[in-house]
Protein backbone atom coordinates (compact mmCIF):
# COMPACT_ATOMS: atom_id res chain seq x y z
CA UNK A 1 0.00 0.00 0.00
CA UNK A 2 2.93 2.38 0.56
CA UNK A 3 4.42 1.88 -3.04
CA UNK A 4 0.69 2.94 -4.12
CA UNK A 5 1.01 5.91 -2.15
CA UNK A 6 4.16 6.78 -3.80
CA UNK A 7 3.22 6.11 -7.05
CA UNK A 8 -0.06 7.91 -7.19
CA UNK A 9 2.24 11.39 -6.07
CA UNK A 10 4.56 11.26 -8.61
CA UNK A 11 1.55 10.62 -11.54
CA UNK A 12 0.29 13.53 -9.75
CA UNK A 13 2.95 15.45 -9.90
CA UNK A 14 3.76 14.30 -13.62
CA UNK A 15 0.20 15.51 -14.49
CA UNK A 16 0.39 18.60 -12.73
CA UNK A 17 3.75 19.81 -14.81
CA UNK A 18 2.05 18.76 -17.95
CA UNK A 19 -1.03 20.62 -17.65
CA UNK A 20 1.63 23.91 -16.27
CA UNK A 21 3.88 23.58 -19.50
CA UNK A 22 0.60 23.22 -21.75
CA UNK A 23 -0.86 26.33 -20.39
CA UNK A 24 2.87 28.10 -20.91
CA UNK A 25 2.56 26.91 -24.60
CA UNK A 26 -1.05 28.55 -25.32
CA UNK A 27 -0.22 31.69 -23.58
CA UNK A 28 2.69 32.11 -26.06
CA UNK A 29 0.93 30.99 -29.20
CA UNK A 30 -1.93 32.87 -28.00
CA UNK A 31 0.92 36.37 -27.33
CA UNK A 32 2.60 35.18 -30.70
CA UNK A 33 -1.24 35.46 -32.64
CA UNK A 34 -1.36 39.21 -30.74
CA UNK A 35 1.60 40.49 -31.83
CA UNK A 36 2.88 40.75 -27.96
CA UNK A 37 6.50 40.48 -27.21
CA UNK A 38 7.43 41.80 -30.57
CA UNK A 39 8.35 44.71 -32.66
CA UNK A 40 5.80 44.24 -35.14
CA UNK A 41 2.65 43.39 -33.41
CA UNK A 42 3.61 47.33 -32.37
CA UNK A 43 3.88 48.70 -35.69
CA UNK A 44 0.84 50.37 -37.77
CA UNK A 45 0.27 52.45 -40.30
CA UNK A 46 0.45 55.84 -38.36
CA UNK A 47 3.70 54.98 -36.84
CA UNK A 48 6.86 57.65 -38.37
CA UNK A 49 9.69 56.11 -36.80
CA UNK A 50 10.92 53.18 -37.76
CA UNK A 51 14.16 51.00 -37.27
CA UNK A 52 15.89 49.69 -40.70
CA UNK A 53 19.47 48.60 -39.15
CA UNK A 54 21.64 48.32 -36.57
CA UNK A 55 25.61 47.09 -37.44
CA UNK A 56 27.54 46.52 -34.47
CA UNK A 57 31.59 48.19 -35.26
CA UNK A 58 32.69 46.44 -31.88
CA UNK A 59 31.76 45.74 -28.38
CA UNK A 60 31.30 49.30 -27.04
CA UNK A 61 29.97 51.28 -30.56
CA UNK A 62 27.25 50.17 -33.29
CA UNK A 63 26.16 52.25 -36.08
CA UNK A 64 21.65 53.12 -35.76
CA UNK A 65 19.99 53.50 -38.88
CA UNK A 66 16.69 55.10 -38.39
CA UNK A 67 13.97 56.52 -40.58
CA UNK A 68 11.71 59.15 -39.28
CA UNK A 69 9.18 60.40 -42.19
CA UNK A 70 11.15 60.83 -44.95
CA UNK A 71 14.62 61.10 -43.27
CA UNK A 72 17.36 58.89 -42.49
CA UNK A 73 19.52 59.00 -39.52
CA UNK A 74 22.57 57.08 -39.14
CA UNK A 75 23.90 57.72 -35.22
CA UNK A 76 26.64 56.37 -33.69
CA UNK A 77 26.05 54.72 -30.08
CA UNK A 78 28.92 54.19 -28.12
CA UNK A 79 29.15 53.44 -24.00
CA UNK A 80 29.83 56.94 -23.34
CA UNK A 81 28.35 59.45 -26.24
CA UNK A 82 26.32 59.09 -29.28
CA UNK A 83 26.58 61.21 -32.40
CA UNK A 84 24.37 62.21 -35.23
CA UNK A 85 26.90 60.79 -38.45
CA UNK A 86 24.33 61.81 -41.01
CA UNK A 87 20.80 63.11 -42.20
CA UNK A 88 18.93 62.53 -45.44
CA UNK A 89 15.66 64.22 -46.69
CA UNK A 90 15.37 62.33 -49.88
CA UNK A 91 13.61 59.13 -50.02
CA UNK A 92 15.88 56.16 -49.56
CA UNK A 93 16.15 54.78 -53.54
CA UNK A 94 17.74 58.14 -53.69
CA UNK A 95 20.09 58.01 -51.13
CA UNK A 96 21.44 54.93 -51.74
CA UNK A 97 22.41 56.12 -55.16
CA UNK A 98 24.02 58.96 -53.70
CA UNK A 99 27.24 57.49 -53.14
CA UNK A 100 27.14 55.78 -56.62
CA UNK A 101 27.10 59.13 -57.81
CA UNK A 102 29.96 61.02 -55.82
CA UNK A 103 32.70 58.25 -55.68
CA UNK A 104 35.34 61.22 -53.37
CA UNK A 105 32.29 60.97 -51.08
CA UNK A 106 31.91 57.61 -50.29
CA UNK A 107 35.86 56.97 -50.21
CA UNK A 108 35.58 58.73 -47.06
CA UNK A 109 33.17 57.71 -45.56
CA UNK A 110 34.22 54.00 -46.42
CA UNK A 111 37.30 54.13 -44.83
CA UNK A 112 36.11 55.68 -40.96
CA UNK A 113 32.51 56.27 -40.91
CA UNK A 114 32.86 57.79 -37.19
CA UNK A 115 35.96 59.25 -37.27
CA UNK A 116 34.71 63.06 -38.02
CA UNK A 117 31.79 62.05 -35.08
CA UNK A 118 34.31 61.59 -32.33
CA UNK A 119 36.78 65.10 -33.36
CA UNK A 120 33.03 66.99 -32.59
CA UNK A 121 32.42 65.33 -29.43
Amino acid sequence: MGADVMNDGYIRFVVGLLVVLAMIVVAVWVAKRLGLGTTAGFRGKGRRLTLVEVMPLDQKRKLVLIRHDETDHLILLGATHEALLSSTAAPVATAALAPALLPETADKTRKNPFLAADRET
